[in-house]
């Protein structure tokens, strides 16, 4: 009949799908013409996308833009259509058409459960399977949703009478524009609520990757002096280690140098360790990418190196990047007297720069020559071996500006040193400024004697260092020595980004304040709209305060779908992030993927936020409503 409701939607329905087939009929018309006329060339096996377009002139890339949008808009418009038109359909075949659905989604998501992973491997060659399990999984959780929805608004009408009337009158059609309004409100606060969830979860992500760094290149706590070096440091560590929490110690020695090679020169720290401890108390034994920890303490071992281990610069965390992607013109450093004096020592006697090999492996170990000797050992970080170009078992000179006292006044000090190996920590400022040799090494080339700089402490449980630390400072007793932890040491770093995390809470929370001005538009509407039944409830005895708590609970139940909406959804989110892993250019960002971490009292606090604004902006529409009078509501409605 004309005056059928569905009329309208079923002519959508049948216009789009014919406009649809005319609009693929034309588009390959006219690109079968141009193809004929010889000015549009079609892709051709074994071409890629972007290459293809790029010969494309820009008339051409006009037109099939064109006809791609057209394509994709007609059947999105029929999609919508037939989904608009669903409810025209018998009710006796939606009840079982969703029966069926119901069973097989529930033996597809059993089986997805049962069979797929739930993690992507590192090939990356399960993606599919885990992707089709989070899919059929997540579309099975909103098919439950759904279907506990209805039993749940009818679960809590029976608990009181604001709830009764609260409930209904967000579940009434009487008004489709309420209704749109209502729907759209939720939507906002569930949008609101995912992405403050996403946002934060990434920002958390990325704190405890910094944290998982910070904690693997360097020890929980440190024991040193404020300036300078201290001795009888053999009591201070065995104090040290027999201290409750601590697992391990290990002395160090620190200073600042200069290294210069055949090519570059750059500033370091060089440290001193104990090659024998060092793995107990950090990471780097972990983080060695070329060479070993123990060419330190045994440096003959370089001469006699394989011609497979004279391995250079590795790439950074895949092999998208490169030498040749990092290789540059390299930003000379500052002038400054220690690299006046180390530019006239000049590099060690090696190859020129001309006959170093580019590629990432050289074809053979590097050119002997008969002056060749056990020089001692240095362990260096990735940037800085990529600055300077440096291989396993390659010779560098170390410049001190603690040296010996010459005609003219002090003097720097240089000595020579072999490559033992070369570490990736996964932080640039590590990678590029710290270089490791030997405790003794070190003490002797940095003039401090049997002197240390500090003891480096490893706890068992590092989120209580600062208690195992302050054990550590009673124990020792000693006025001239501190004793910090790993969260004093880098607090302000943590500091910054915890307000960072703060501001961004408060900036996306702004969010949900918008979404509630539109909670607050759809209840003042409401108040209009149900004037006459308001005016009922009063006339048959509903006090103000009744009628108060009936427009709070509507708010209450908006903001409940909203944000239980948009944590799912966020939580869908960040599960996908976390375990399939969106990769990221390591060139860029220093790290291959997107770190993510959900914390519970974060998702609990938006919740708390959401829901929080949304029953306070029903205040104002829920005190209009209580302060009608029956006989005007009746009468002007």
């Amino acid at each position: 009949m004309r005056g059928d409701p569905g009329h309208l939607r079923l002519s959508i329905v049948r216009w789009c799908g014919l406009g649809w087939l005319v609009v693929m009929a034309l588009s390959a018309a006219v690109l079968f013409a141009m193809q004929e006329l010889g000015v549009f060339e079609p892709p051709r096996p074994g071409l890629e996308v972007s290459e293809w377009w790029s010969l494309q002139s820009d008339a051409i890339q006009i037109v099939f833009i064109v006809c791609t949008a057209f394509s994709t808009t007609m059947p999105a418009m029929t999609v919508f259509a037939l989904i608009s038109s669903w409810g025209l359909l018998p009710e006796r075949f939606r009840v079982w058409f969703w029966r069926i659905f119901d069973g097989l989604l529930l033996v597809a998501c059993v089986y997805v459960t049962w069979d797929l992973p739930v993690t992507v491997n590192e090939e990356r060659t399960n993606l599919p399977q885990a992707g089709a399990r989070l899919a059929v999984t997540v579309l099975f959780a909103t098919r439950v949703i759904i279907r506990l929805l209805p039993p749940f608004l009818k679960l809590i009408e029976r608990a009181r009478f604001e709830l009764l009337v609260g409930a209904r009158q967000l579940r009434a059609r009487k008004s489709g524009f309420l209704t749109a309004m209502g729907v759209l409100s939720v939507l906002a606060v569930a949008l609101a609520s995912c992405s403050q969830t996403v946002t934060l979860s990434i920002m958390g992500g990325f704190r405890d990757d910094l944290k998982r760094k910070i904690l693997g290149n360097n020890a929980h706590a440190v024991v040193d002096r404020e300036h300078g070096t201290f001795g009888n440091w053999s009591a201070a560590l065995s104090q040290v280690e027999a201290t409750r929490g601590v697992v391990a110690a290990s002395p160090f020695v620190a200073g600042e140098v200069m290294v210069t090679s055949v090519s570059n020169l750059g500033g370091a720290v060089l440290r001193g360790i104990d090659p024998s401890q060092i793995a107990l108390v950090t990471d780097l034994h972990k983080n060695m990418r070329h060479g070993r920890l123990e060419y330190l303490e045994h440096p003959e071992q370089l001469l006699r190196l394989p011609p497979e281990a004279h391995t250079g610069v590795p790439t950074i965390l895949g092999p998208s990047s490169s030498w040749r992607a990092r290789e540059g013109p390299t930003p000379s450093p500052r002038s400054s007297p220690l690299r006046d004096a180390a530019e006239a020592l000049g590099p060690p006697s090696r190859a020129s720069p001309i006959d170093l090999p580019t590629p990432s492996r050289r074809s053979g170990p590097p050119p002997s020559t008969p002056s060749r000797q056990v020089l001692p050992g240095i362990i260096v970080g990735q940037e800085l071996a990529r600055t300077l170009r440096l291989y396993v078992g390659d010779e560098v000179n170390v410049v001190s500006p603690i040296g010996d006292l010459g005609p003219l006044g002090p003097m720097p000090k240089s000595r020579p040193f072999r490559v033992a190996g070369i570490f990736y920590s996964g932080m640039y400022e590590y990678d590029m400024k710290y270089t490791y040799v030997t405790l003794e090494t070190a003490q002797r080339f940095l003039n401090v004697g049997d002197q240390i700089s500090g003891i480096e402490i490893r706890v068992a449980d590092a989120d209580r260092a600062p208690e195992t630390a302050a054990a550590v400072r009673r124990r020792l007793g000693r006025d001239d020595l501190r004793v910090r932890d790993w969260q004093e040491l880098n607090r302000n770093l943590f500091g910054a980004l915890a307000l960072e995390k703060l501001a961004m809470f408060i900036a996306l929370g702004i969010g949900i304040l918008v979404a509630g001005f539109c909670i607050f538009a759809t209840l003042t509407l409401m108040v209009q709209e149900k004037g006459k039944e308001v005016a009922v409830l009063m006339s048959m005895g509903a006090t103000a305060k009744k009628i108060v708590a009936i427009f709070l609970v509507e708010g209450l139940l908006i903001g409940l779908l909203g944000a239980g909406l948009g944590l799912g959804l966020g939580f869908v989110t960040c599960f996908a992030f976390e375990h399939f892993g969106l990769e990221m250019n390591p060139e860029v960002y220093y790290i291959d993927r997107l770190p993510v971490h959900m914390d519970s009292l974060e998702f609990s606090l938006i919740a708390l936020v959401a829901i929080s604004i949304t029953v306070a902006v029903a205040i104002v529409p829920a005190s209009i409503a209580s302060r009608m009078r029956p006989m005007d509501a009746l009468r002007f409605s």
